[in-house]
């Protein structure tokens, strides 16, 4: 007698999916099969596997829809097919970030609850996504999976996609990954409170960049994506650490000192 053992469904393996993906059936006596029914429709199943497996495209449905195959040895038993909406995306938070050092980005949406894989710049994340609900959905590019720009502009456009049991959605340039700003010298290097200090550098882009004397916000010109002007805040006398921050990260700490 054929019988059904388990269900496999598109790349995630599993009872779930969605019309058009492709179904194995496994099972013992399926020889001979050339049949199969997903709830009411009748598909054509290739056997193969020496009789213990049968694949099938999955028709159009909805709900939860019992499969059975009809082989040389009769009729099998029937196993449950979910069917499983497709995916849709509505946006991310946050928009923009680094590229050397991705953190996590959460998804929002619709039928997202059997998210079994997000992808970042066209490659899935290595660690799980988290679902959360229905509607949220959280996951981290690997780090290295978003190369850096090197020159200008400093940022590039990223998709993100997810797939679910139901199919896989995309956000096109959905994110923003801005290169780690550099700075490479301050003129002057020393000075009192007030002096104005041209800082030279890389990947000084956005519409937040900060500059810290100390840990002190100081204001501050965009002169260009490699230059800045910033007028030293009130400091200790002595070395201080000045870092330039975007959403790209912050840069390493050169000296001021203040005399």
């Amino acid at each position: 007698m054929a019988t059904i053992t388990s269900l496999a469904c598109g790349p995630q393996a599993t009872n779930q999916g969605n019309t058009g993906q492709t179904l194995l059936i496994n099972g013992t006596a399926l020889t001979g099969a050339t049949a199969a029914k997903i709830g009411t429709r009748t598909v054509s199943v290739t056997v193969n596997g020496g009789g213990t497996q049968a694949t099938c495209t999955v028709p159009s449905g909805c709900g939860v829809q019992n499969v059975t195959i009809t082989a040389t040895s009769g009729t099998s038993n029937a196993r449950p097919f979910y069917y499983i909406s497709p995916p849709n995306l509505s946006g991310i938070d946050p928009v923009e970030g680094s590229a050397a050092t991705p953190a996590p980005i959460a998804i929002s949406g619709d039928s997202l609850l059997t998210t079994n894989q997000v992808s970042i710049n066209g490659d899935p994340t290595t660690a799980p996504p988290t679902v959360s609900s229905d509607n949220l959905v959280t996951a981290t590019a690997d780090v290295g999976a978003i190369t850096p720009v090197g020159a200008n502009p400093w940022f590039q456009s990223v998709d993100v996609s997810v797939r679910t049991a139901g199919g896989t959605a995309t956000l096109a340039d959905a994110f923003l990954a801005y290169d780690t700003p550099v700075v490479t010298t301050l003129t002057p290097d020393t000075g009192p409170a007030g002096t104005e200090v041209v800082i030279d550098g890389q990947a000084f882009v956005s519409d937040s960049i900060q500059v810290t004397f100390d840990g002190v916000q100081a204001d501050l010109t965009a002169l260009s994506d490699v230059q800045l002007l910033a007028t030293a805040p009130t400091g200790p006398t002595g070395a201080v650490d000045v870092v330039v921050t975007t959403p790209g990260g912050s840069s390493a700490a050169v000296t001021f000192t203040y005399v």
